[in-house]
């Protein structure tokens, strides 16, 4: 995932991950084409407009049902584009289409989408960041990675026989390398905070 060479180009990665959560939840494709929209309308919504992308709660708001049903099949079909594959993936949709991700969909594909460039997808501490939450995710992290690194290390190797495990290992050691940054960084953030309190004391 990290090295230099990269058989998924970013749009592919951007399109696998919500293929998956697609796959694995409960979550249809008409759900994230609307959270999609959303979020479009959200980030860039003067590129979203000048784009075509639906407003659907705008819409929703009025009476023109057809408009809604035709506005909204028009959008869902162009979508399914993406996720097939068939339409390149537009970089001003790039960011929109991971917050529509939903939770641990979002965390990974970051995770993946930085550790491209060496980095560690961490996320931005705002102020509700809880460190009880980051560090519940730290150990939930670290008890998935635990389990897998147990199974690809039964033998005391890694690997080509342990090919089959290895994407998840990689996820889930990303995963952890993410929440245990968003705890220091709270960390140190507190304790930087602290010092600036601490006034100076002058030389006798």
């Amino acid at each position: 995932m990290s090295n230099t060479r990269h058989p998924q180009t970013r749009d592919q990665v951007l399109v696998a991950h919500a293929a998956q959560m697609i796959a694995r939840t409960s979550l249809s494709q008409d759900t994230f084409a609307q959270a999609l929209s959303e979020q479009l309308h959200r980030l860039v919504p003067e590129k979203a407009a000048e784009k075509d992308v639906p407003d659907f709660k705008a819409m929703a708001a009025g009476n023109d049902t057809a408009a809604f049903l035709k506005a909204c099949d028009r959008w869902l079909k162009r979508v399914a584009r993406w996720l097939s594959g068939e339409v390149e993936l537009p970089a001003w949709v790039e960011e929109a289409w991971v917050q529509a991700l939903p939770g641990d969909y979002r965390e990974a594909c970051v995770n993946e989408l930085a550790s491209r460039y060496g980095l560690i997808g961490a996320r931005a501490l705002g102020a509700e960041a809880c460190p009880v939450s980051a560090f519940g995710g730290l150990v939930r992290q670290l008890g998935l990675a635990v389990e897998t690194c147990s199974e690809v290390l039964a033998d005391g190797r890694i690997d080509a026989d342990d090919l089959a495990l290895l994407p998840a290992l990689i996820r889930q050691l990303l995963a952890v390398e993410s929440r245990a940054c968003e705890l220091r960084r709270l960390a140190e953030n507190t304790l930087a905070a602290e010092r600036r309190k601490t006034p100076l004391r002058l030389a006798d």
